[in-house]
């Protein structure tokens, strides 16, 4: 892209969002970070001079439009949009009772809808453009679940499947639509583990590969251990799902 890029990230004030806004903005790009924590947002900010805030719950479609509505206002010109925004919870539903329906209702309304509603809201105003694009965030648990997490697995899926079907659909369009699959990456994502997981990539790393990716136009920008999972599941599931789930077992 000749022009500055104007890039907004939601889920920006913490681990891949984060890392993201500070490559952007290190190369001169308006950057503009979204998410419900407004002082993990701003903490962000002011790391990084002339980067913005804006806070939004990404769960609330009402919400969502209306930070489409003020970006388009100021920002005219977005031309990258990063959906990135996620949380994941571990849930158990081989345990006694029933589990807080609220909590699994939470993770696929952040995870899935707000995906859904942040495209919706922002595709009007990247088709304007002469070049733009929408970078849907998954995971590369989206191929191989796993089982301690399976919300978050499952939203993933269906990212992944939203992503290729919204591909197709804007073939003919200015927008370029990326699916970026990360690998585990050292994030407080996982502050629900006692530990990091195994293997888990560090964030700089991560970052400097996903510019990588998107600096070369690919559609799907595949990272680190999740390339092995996206074989697992094309070539040996059962094989991927004991290899994602050995610790468990």
């Amino acid at each position: 892209m000749s022009r500055p890029e104007v890039v907004l990230i939601t889920g920006g004030g913490a681990g891949i969002g984060a890392g993201l806004a500070a490559a952007f903005h290190a190369r001169g790009s308006q950057v503009i970070i979204a998410g419900h924590g407004q002082a993990r947002l701003e903490a962000v900010a002011a790391r990084h001079p002339g980067m913005q805030v804006e806070v939004v719950d990404v769960a609330d479609p009402q919400q969502v439009m209306a930070l489409a509505e003020r970006v388009g206002q100021r920002w005219p010109q977005l031309t990258t949009v990063i959906n990135n925004a996620g949380i994941q919870h571990l849930f158990d539903f081989a345990a006694p009772g029933p589990l807080d329906a609220a909590e699994l209702g939470r993770e696929v309304d952040v995870n899935l809808k707000g995906v859904v509603y942040i495209a919706n809201a922002f595709l009007p105003l990247l088709k304007t453009q002469p070049r733009s694009r929408l970078v849907n965030v998954g995971s590369g648990l989206g191929y191989v679940p796993l089982a301690a997490a399976p919300i978050y697995s499952s939203t993933k899926a269906a990212v992944h499947s939203f992503t290729i079907a919204l591909r197709r659909q804007l073939k003919g369009s200015t927008v370029q639509v990326v699916e970026l699959i990360p690998p585990v990456v050292v994030t407080d994502l996982h502050r629900n583990l006692d530990e990091i997981p195994p293997r888990a990539m560090e964030l700089d790393v991560f970052v400097a590969k996903t510019m990588a990716g998107l600096d070369k136009g690919r559609d799907e920008i595949v990272v680190g251990l999740a390339k092995a999972l996206q074989f697992f599941s094309r070539a040996a599931p059962g094989l991927g799902l004991k290899v994602v789930n050995q610790q468990a077992d």
